[in-house]
């Protein structure tokens, strides 16, 4: 059974690297949050606000207002949903392509710069196994707690 400190450290080095990953981002004003919901957008297409709200594991008041921005922003748009008059579908536009693509790109060149400098070529094939890993825990349906 893994030890919980083991666990607890493993944790906060993970929050850790992601503070520092965010940190990481282009020359525009979005928040993680807005970035997320772009990049849910991207992978699963046009969809509606609260199926956003879903994926983003949020409420229905907190997306709007995340939506809002990103309209004003002009990274998605919204239109009529075909399939039922009374909702709209919200649509990554080019200009929110454009934005996380670069957003992207900046994160991925500081990652693969402080690999490089920091890391040992098995260091990172060390990383790279665990990031396979981590991918596949984050996918899984979530476990209970043994208290």
């Amino acid at each position: 059974m893994t030890d919980t400190a083991d666990a607890i450290e493993l944790r906060e080095n993970i929050a850790t690297f992601f503070r520092r990953l965010r940190s990481q981002r282009a020359e525009h004003m979005l928040t993680p949050s807005q970035l997320q919901a772009l990049g849910h957008l991207e992978r699963g297409g046009s969809m509606t606000a609260s199926t956003l709200a879903t994926h983003e594991q949020v409420t229905p008041q907190s997306i709007s207002r995340t939506v809002a921005l990103l309209l004003d922003a002009g990274a998605i748009a919204r239109e009529a949903d075909p399939a039922d008059a009374r909702a709209s579908l919200l649509t990554l536009t080019d200009h929110g392509r454009a934005v996380l693509a670069a957003d992207r790109e900046r994160r991925t060149r500081w990652l693969a710069a402080a690999l490089d400098a920091d890391c040992t070529e098995a260091e990172r094939e060390l990383l790279y196994i665990a990031g396979r890993i981590l991918r596949r825990l984050g996918a899984e349906q979530p476990v209970e707690p043994q208290l």
